[in-house]
């Protein structure tokens, strides 16, 4: 939710701020990819350029390594939340709305978080897939502002299919997209009290349309957290950085909320996003069976 959000607010930004004449502008530009932010966390997953990451290529192999397949699962309540969002980017404060809806009936699921701010509207990620024993099954992720962003999954030959590009790659199982890792990752702190423990880390391979790699996440606290929902127990977690440059990313997961996310939280080079919890409403567990995937 806070890529999107990122790449969508500085967009916004930059085509509504004032222009200064060079000489008076001391800010520095934007970073052209943070616009290609990669996930709920808002973390890089791409340069300038479009090719597919050479760490991809051994997916698989460091999938299997890294990514525990057996662990017990339990897929959060279907639930609404909504969030007030708070930050900066390239020195200009902002405020937007932004919603997760998350819904399933215990065989498959649908997840889509949307961000709503003035001039630009609401956009949206979606992502659909099955739900395994032990993991999340994506057979699709898209998103409404970047098409070429989309991608394909079939489960049954692990491989991802790219529509932009027309490239299938492999997929490992266990394999999540930019917003079911979320879900993934409460599914699992919700099974597994031992993972709620402070420094237990919890990797979990994650695909986007240039890039696959795997985001792991420590558990940094148990705390109590004042939102404006109001006071709620929560863990805190915190993704490993892999790099010296890589970007802050802390999420806090609910109990109250069946270990949703109830409010996230990063900081990349002076610039910041804060998304906290207003209200949530747990929902009907039904959704329409998703697609088989096309390639």
């Amino acid at each position: 939710m806070a890529a999107l959000l990122y790449c969508t607010l500085t967009t916004m930004i930059q085509q509504t701020a004032p222009k200064l004449p060079a000489t008076m502008n001391t800010e520095p530009a934007a970073k052209p990819w943070a616009c290609y932010a990669a996930s709920v966390l808002a973390l890089a997953m791409a340069s300038a350029t479009p090719a597919w990451s050479q760490e991809s290529v051994a997916a698989p192999a460091i999938a299997g390594a890294q990514t525990r397949l057996d662990q017990p699962f339990t897929a959060p309540p279907s639930a609404e939340l909504d969030f007030e969002v708070t930050g900066k980017v390239s020195g200009f404060g902002y405020k937007a709305k932004a919603k997760l809806d998350w819904q399933h009936n215990g065989s498959t699921y649908q997840a889509q978080q949307s961000i709503r701010a003035p001039i630009i509207g609401t956009r949206s990620q979606q992502s659909e897939g099955q739900i395994a024993q032990h993991y999340l099954e994506p057979l699709s992720f898209k998103d409404s502002s970047r098409s070429k962003r989309n991608l394909t999954f079939d489960p049954a030959n692990s491989t991802v299919f790219i529509p932009a590009t027309k490239e299938t790659r492999p997929s490992p199982a266990g394999a999540q997209d930019r917003l079911s890792v979320f879900f993934q990752l409460a599914g699992l702190v919700a099974a597994n009290p031992s993972l709620r423990e402070k420094g237990q880390t919890i990797p979990i391979w994650t695909v986007a349309n240039n890039k696959q790699a795997s985001w792991e996440f420590e558990v940094e606290s148990v705390e109590s957290i004042g939102l404006p929902v109001g006071e709620l127990p929560a863990i805190k977690l915190k993704r490993i950085p892999k790099k010296e440059d890589d970007q802050i990313a802390e999420i806090w997961l609910s109990s109250e909320v069946g270990y949703l996310p109830v409010r996230i939280h990063f900081e990349d080079d002076g610039d910041a996003v804060d998304l906290q919890m207003t209200q949530y409403r747990f929902k009907e567990a039904t959704t329409t069976p998703p697609s088989a995937p096309q390639p």
